[in-house]
């Protein structure tokens, strides 16, 4: 039995409403997604330098030679995690825009399938 027929068993949900559910957990996860992307300045008070390498490309960036870094956080699917972080927009917009396009197939599958109940009327 698949889950949205569990649902509508236990909760009095449709389908639909399952849909509905979905639809909210990914335009949610789309908003955290933007907020968690951002510009990230180096300290210049540190006595120690540290760095990392950049997620996409691997190059080293340092904080006593580079201003700043980016970061990708996605706190749906670990809300611990720092986030990924990148050398350059470049390379982060890489990786931003993967996880942004597969929010909106995803996304658009919902909405199709949706469409698909309203044709077959099966809502009332």
């Amino acid at each position: 039995m698949n889950f949205a027929k569990q649902l509508e068993e236990l909760l009095g949900l449709t389908e639909d409403d399952y849909l509905m559910m979905e639809l909210t957990e990914i335009e949610l996860n789309i908003k955290a997604l933007e907020k968690g992307y951002y510009k990230k300045y180096f300290r210049q008070d540190l006595k120690r330098a540290w760095g990392f390498k950049c997620s996409h490309c691997g190059e080293k960036v340092k904080s006593d030679k580079d201003e700043a870094y980016y970061i990708v956080s996605i706190t749906w699917k670990d809300p611990n995690a720092i986030g990924r972080r990148f050398c350059s927009k470049d390379c982060s917009d890489v990786y931003f825009n993967e996880e942004m396009q597969g929010l909106l197939m995803r996304r658009e599958q919902v909405l199709e399938a949706r469409e698909k109940l309203w044709n077959s009327n099966k809502l009332i």
